[in-house]
């Protein structure tokens, strides 16, 4: 299985490498938890089940003068472990964003692209910032997995983060596929909709804002929306992610495995699409 969602911001030994990173997880990206050794995320992914990770920076410089974690950071993390994919993230505001995004991808062997509006401070259809960077992430065949939806962070506002934003890049891009990320909550319902009229639009389950995940899962995916339209109509949309680690991998799986998806849909939901999107199975 795959957790296409994750962020790297408690590893002890980037931090032992990178001290500011401590400083970023706190301030900025709002993360009380203490730091933790590297085999902590393995120990986490082994009792989830999880065999891959996706972890997922964001370039802040212009917004918030740091970055959380740099490209370069995310790669040397990725040479510790053969089990985490890393994905890039540049600034929109930086005019050299495209080239770094190209860089980053063919000089650095990283595999997607993670942008946060809401803590980039843009709006996910600006043409004069955003178009020149899908154009390059499409050229390229990656994915792009975006915030969508309520933040934790104290300054990112959501009003940058609505998921109808989407619908612009979703019709000019039509061969970049577009990851929604924490299924754009509490916009579901557009979210979903999108997902069902663009086959490049996909959803994560990376999304927990009330209570505990069992519960929250639960209403997002089948009183907010009927269970049944993942299970017939995005089967082929939904990719699991856990948003750890504000969330422990393994209660995240416990709670989309008890939703009562088929088997077919979760191997979907967990493994296949995932792959699909990494370029590693046919489309």
């Amino acid at each position: 299985m795959i957790d296409f969602h994750t962020h790297p911001m408690l590893v002890q030994e980037m931090a032992d490498r990178h001290p500011e990173l401590l400083a970023v997880a706190r301030d900025v990206f709002y993360i009380g938890n203490r730091m933790q050794p590297l085999e902590t995320f393995h120990l986490q992914m082994d009792v989830a089940g999880i065999r891959r990770a996706v972890i997922l920076p964001i370039d802040a410089t212009t917004a918030r003068g740091v970055k959380l974690y740099s490209n370069e950071q995310v790669a040397e993390l990725c040479a510790m472990s053969d089990r985490l994919i890393g994905f890039a993230s540049v600034d929109p505001h930086n005019p050299n964003a495209p080239q770094e995004l190209e860089a980053a991808i063919r000089g650095l062997g990283l595999r997607g692209l993670k942008l946060s509006p809401p803590t980039q401070e843009f709006f996910p259809h600006d043409r004069e910032k955003a178009y020149p960077i899908y154009a390059v992430a499409q050229d390229l065949g990656i994915p792009v997995v975006i915030h969508c939806g309520m933040s934790w962070e104290p300054k990112a506002k959501a009003s940058w983060a609505q998921p109808l934003f989407l619908e612009d890049v979703a019709y000019d891009f039509p061969k970049l596929n577009i990851v929604i990320a924490h299924m754009g909550w509490p916009w579901v319902l557009d979210s979903v909709m999108l997902a069902l009229k663009y086959p490049n639009i996909y959803l994560d389950t990376a999304a927990l804002y009330f209570d505990n995940p069992w519960d929250f899962i639960a209403f997002m995916m089948s009183k907010q929306v009927p269970l049944t339209v993942f299970e017939r109509s995005l089967r082929h949309q939904v990719v699991f992610g856990s948003n750890y680690p504000r969330v422990e991998i393994k209660n995240m799986v416990h709670a989309v495995k008890k939703l009562g998806l088929s088997e077919d849909c979760q191997h979907l939901v967990f493994q296949e699409n995932a792959e699909k999107l990494l370029g590693e199975r046919p489309a």
